[in-house]
């Protein structure tokens, strides 16, 4: 049984880089061979948004390999990360490879990257939802409460989050 569940945790280990390769390395060559070649005003305004995109992704990943939780497997890890940027998002990784492909999509200003994009993003939601199932498996109750007082790919502060989301508050 130990054995099984270290073997699954190698495995583990491979997804967020396979996915990140092949979503990377795949949109590149797809997106430069449909990208249009005119500087019309909104060309510069989306590659304005795209520059936008690319600094939260940059911003969000260097802040969570501050931490050496971020690579280690979850199934070996002692506790779960919940300062820095894991005090308001529970998948900063997750979070910036989708502002990268949104980055993506306004790079090269092209609607035949939107279902690619869509179903990269799907996947990076799917690993997300897979790690936190995984961390609330170790963690139980801890990682629960942990998830009730942060996003899991949006920052800010989730509280607030919560109250604009229900309507509470409102009057």
């Amino acid at each position: 049984m130990a054995s099984e569940t270290s073997s699954n945790a190698g495995l583990y280990n491979y997804w967020r880089p396979f996915l990140a390769i092949i979503n990377f390395s795949g949109l590149l060559w797809f997106g430069a061979s449909y990208m249009r070649i005119t500087a019309d005003l909104w060309d510069y305004i989306f590659v304005a948004i795209g520059c936008y995109f690319t600094l939260k992704f940059v911003r969000y990943l260097s802040k969570a390999h501050q931490f050496k939780h971020t690579r280690i497997r979850p199934s070996d890890l002692t506790e779960f990360p919940n300062k820095g940027i894991y005090a308001k998002i529970r998948q900063p990784i997750s979070a910036a490879s989708i502002y990268m492909n949104l980055a993506y999509v306004c790079f090269f200003r092209s609607f035949v990257l939107i279902p690619a994009v869509s179903v990269f993003i799907a996947m990076w939601y799917i690993l997300a939802r897979y790690e936190d199932q995984l961390m609330l498996s170790k963690f139980g109750n801890d990682y629960k409460e942990y998830m009730k007082a942060t996003a899991m790919l949006r920052g800010g502060d989730s509280e607030q989050l919560r109250l604009a989301s229900s309507g509470y508050d409102m009057y």
